[in-house]
Parts: C-alpha cells; sequence; structure tokens
C-alpha cells in the first residue's frame, strides 16, 4: 500500500473517533456554560440525577434537551444530505436547495398559525416535505433523470414555498407571530422532552431505514443502465431513498426550524474524511451534522454579550460562502 493510500485508510478510521469526540466536547460544553456556569463533575452528576436540586434542574430541563436536540436534528439533516446527493450525484441536491425544508417549513408554520399543539408538528413537517418532493418528482418525471434540472426545479419549489410562508406568517394571528418567527429563525431555545422525544423518535425509525438503502443506493450511483442490470428497482429505490431523505428534513426542521448549510455541508465534508458513499460514510456524514448543529448553536449564545443569536442564523452564515464557493469549483470543473 502507497503512502498516501495508507494516509487516507488512516484518516477514514481517525474521523469517527475525532467527530465523536468533538461531539461529546460540545455537549458537555452545552451542560456547564451559560449564564450560570456550572462545573464540570457536578453538570455530569446532574444529568444522570445526583446533583442538587438547582444544578440538575438546570441541566436536566433547560440544557440537556437544547444539546440532545441540537445533536440529533443535526444527525438527521446529515443523513438526509447525504441520501439525496447519492442518489442524484449532484453536489448541490441537498433538502434546503431543492425545496424540501422549504415544504416543511411552510407546513410548520401553517401548523403553527392554526393553534395546533406542538406535536403535530412534525406529522406536519413531514407531510410538508414529502408534498415538495412529490411536486419536484412530477415536475421531472419526464427527464431521464437530469439532475441539473432537477436541482433548477427544486429552486423553483423552494422559492414559491418560501414566498407562500412569508405570506402565512404575514396573515397569521398575532399571539403566534412571535413562535412562527423564533421558529423560522432556526432556534434551539426552550427545547424541552417533547422535542427530544420527537426528534429520537424519527432518528430511530428512519435511520435504520436509511442505513438499509445504502447497498441499492451505491449501485443506483453508478447509473440506471447498471443498477436495473443488477436487478434493482430503481424508480421504486429512487422514490423510497427522497421519500426517507425528506423525513429526515422534516423531522429535523419540525423541532430546530430551518438550518441552512447543515443538509448540504455535512456530506461534502463527510466524503473528503471517509471517501465514496458507504455505511462509514454516511455515519460520518450523520456525525459532521451533530457537530455543525452543536458547534452553531454554542457559537450563537456566546457570539454576542447582550444576545443569543439562533443556530439557523450562524448555519446560514457559514453556508451562504460554502455554497458559492461550491458553484464556482463545480463551474470550473
Amino acid at each position: 500500500m502507497s503512502a498516501p493510500a495508507a494516509a487516507r485508510r488512516r484518516a477514514r478510521v481517525a474521523a469517527p473517533a475525532v467527530l465523536a469526540v468533538a461531539i461529546a466536547a460540545l455537549v458537555v460544553f452545552g451542560l456547564v456554560d451559560g449564564s450560570k456556569p456550572i462545573p464540570v463533575l457536578d453538570a455530569l452528576r446532574a444529568a444522570i440525577g445526583l446533583g442538587d436540586g438547582g444544578s440538575a434542574f438546570i441541566v436536566q430541563e433547560l440544557r440537556m434537551p437544547r444539546v440532545v436536540v441540537a445533536a440529533l436534528a443535526g444527525a438527521c439533516l446529515g443523513g438526509a444530505g447525504a441520501l439525496m446527493q447519492g442518489l442524484m450525484r449532484n453536489p448541490l441536491a441537498s433538502p434546503d436547495i431543492l425545496g424540501v425544508t422549504g415544504g416543511a417549513a411552510l407546513a410548520a408554520v401553517a401548523a403553527i398559525g392554526a393553534g395546533l399543539p406542538p406535536a403535530s408538528l412534525p406529522l406536519a413537517a413531514g407531510v410538508g416535505a414529502a408534498a415538495a418532493v412529490t411536486v419536484i418528482q412530477l415536475l421531472t418525471r419526464h427527464t431521464s433523470g437530469s439532475s441539473t434540472r432537477l436541482v433548477l426545479v427544486g429552486i423553483g419549489v423552494h422559492a414559491i414555498a418560501g414566498a407562500a410562508t412569508t405570506l402565512v406568517v404575514a396573515r397569521i394571528d398575532p399571539r403566534r407571530l412571535g413562535a412562527a418567527e423564533v421558529w423560522l429563525s432556526g432556534s434551539l431555545h426552550a427545547r424541552d422532552s417533547l422535542h427530544v422525544a420527537i426528534v429520537a423518535l424519527g432518528a430511530i425509525l428512519l435511520l435504520p431505514v436509511a442505513f438499509g438503502m445504502l447497498r441499492a443506493l451505491a449501485v443506483v450511483e453508478l447509473g440506471d443502465d447498471i443498477a436495473i442490470g443488477a436487478g434493482v428497482p430503481v424508480r421504486r429505490t429512487r422514490a423510497a431513498v427522497l421519500l426517507v431523505s425528506a423525513l429526515l428534513a422534516g423531522v429535523a426542521v419540525a423541532v430546530t426550524g430551518p438550518l441552512g448549510f447543515v443538509a448540504l455541508g455535512a456530506p461534502h465534508i463527510a466524503r473528503r474524511l471517509a471517501g465514496p458513499m458507504s455505511a462509514a460514510t454516511f455515519s460520518v456524514s450523520l456525525l459532521v451534522g451533530a457537530a455543525l448543529v452543536l458547534g452553531a448553536d454554542a457559537l450563537g449564545q456566546r457570539l454576542l454579550e447582550d444576545a443569543d443569536l439562533p443556530a439557523g442564523v450562524i448555519t446560514a452564515a457559514l453556508g451562504a460562502p460554502y455554497l458559492l464557493w461550491l458553484l464556482h469549483r463545480t463551474g470550473r470543473r
């Protein structure tokens, strides 16, 4: 084995461990730091119910749900982006670029405006995401799988969903306007056990299905003709992967609001660390997504002294220049 190949192999082996350590460090930081700093050991004891009453309340009721939701939602977004980019063989194919996140946001804001209970948000966001995917599929069904046209149609769907969301917000009951605006900013403020249960259930149900699709997805990536020759049902596989990707994004959006860049950037970082799409690369994409959202939330809480910036603001600020660089790089190729 050549030296460069050996170095790449070591990097692929080390990447999950390094990311896991980084996620653990961000989780601990999220538990100990805040308006009332708590020593690390006290925070860890409080997390398992052994601390004093004040520390236990702060850690278990205020800080732990926030970091757990951030980690799981980031993992879901990373997985959604990896599935979509792998299926479409296009680096711009991510739920936020293709309008899936926009559809989920529109449905969730409509649910907030209608006064539906918080527990209904995941269902609404999932339906909105699936509806966006259905529209994209219908508008591109006669294009022989052209990823460029699909991206363009997705951008159009995203624009329409954004305009519709603005209209819904403009007509929403003022008593619910604050909740909708906070949610649309991608804020992790005031997450609780209900949000944890929602995103955890979605991850538990959808991620094993996603892992089960990876083998068929790897064959579909080689092209439709090869996949058909190998006995892979291309249309059914494509529809199933798109649906799972949309639902993963919908679950994440339901508990955090729109978080740009994560679903786009996490798979790119994962491929650089772990190589082409595989179970290992997909796992790294989950870890990268979790680390990105945890890091963005930690940075947003501490960047300004007098205000907390929502995690969605931080991820959008990171994502805009990254998308421009990606477009430039893709155009040169």
